[in-house]
């Protein structure tokens, strides 16, 4: 069969067109591919890599330990941390209250941690554990080992990290943030039967339920040192009262345990 000769020109233009066609879109292939491999190892290259951590606001906890077990460290290419991730591991240690972790290209990670504070120390029954002062669990030891303040109260540890959510404990920790430190470091609660007493400059005071515990510190602060010996109640904040030590009942919630444990230190009326 023969084929007219301007269907045969025409059907090898096709075929070349077709074949340029393919042969341009292979060459942008390789391009793309080109750049992106370019792209992909400048990311992942020493020029992209971390080469300073820079951290803030740690002072007890070993950021920096806990930086190297996540991975940032010195020469890890920034694309491949998450920084919410560190941000986890970070906030994992229970003396950490809040972590930023930042990714500042080329080379550098910045990281803020904000650190929770020693703030007391709670009877736990069979140890003691220290707090922060939003109740949060830090450590544990056989017996208190620095100068904090102490809180004695009946309830169940829940554990390293956790928050004692008991309204007592929270009344002592608001009670203690309204203290000078001379004299919150030396204070000691009792919690019973749901009311709050402490033992602070020398004096046993009454504080009642745990709540306007700053009033109730501001009151008892103002006569601390010109009340008459006695119990000093400031249950009502507004009307602080004293109560001569012969008048008040021998087994009255929580003043038993302050007298038995302060007497030595404390001028009690017979």
């Amino acid at each position: 069969m023969t084929i007219e000769p301007r269907i045969k020109r025409r059907r090898q233009e096709v075929a070349e067109q077709q074949a340029r066609a393919r042969i341009r879109r292979s060459i942008w292939m390789l391009a793309i591919l080109a750049c992106a491999g370019g792209v992909a190892w400048f990311l992942v290259s020493p020029f992209m890599s971390v080469e300073e951590v820079a951290v803030s606001g740690a002072v007890r906890v070993p950021v920096e330990e806990i930086l190297q077990r996540s991975g940032v460290v010195e020469g890890r290419p920034l694309v491949t941390i998450r920084a919410s991730t560190v941000e986890t591991d970070l906030m994992e240690d229970p003396r950490i209250a809040a972590a930023s972790v930042k990714l500042v290209f080329p080379t550098r990670v910045e990281v803020v941690v904000r650190e929770r504070v020693d703030t007391a120390w709670i009877d736990l029954g069979d140890r003691w554990g220290v707090l922060a002062d939003d109740g949060v669990v830090l450590a544990y030891a056989s017996t208190p080992t620095t100068r904090l303040p102490q809180i004695r109260v009946v309830i169940d540890d829940p554990g390293l990290g956790a928050r004692i959510e008991a309204p007592e404990v929270g009344g002592a920790l608001d009670f203690i943030a309204a203290l000078p430190d001379d004299l919150a470091e030396r204070s000691l609660f009792e919690a019973s039967d749901g009311e709050l007493w402490v033992w602070v400059g020398n004096r046993i005071a009454r504080l009642g339920l745990p709540g306007d515990m700053t009033a109730k510190a501001t009151s008892l602060l103002t006569i601390l040192d010109t009340a008459p010996v006695g119990l000093i109640d400031v249950t009502a904040p507004s009307r602080p009262a004293v109560r001569p030590w012969k008048s008040v009942g021998k087994t009255l919630p929580g003043l038993e345990y302050l007298k038995s444990q302060l007497e030595a230190e404390i001028y009690l009326e017979p």
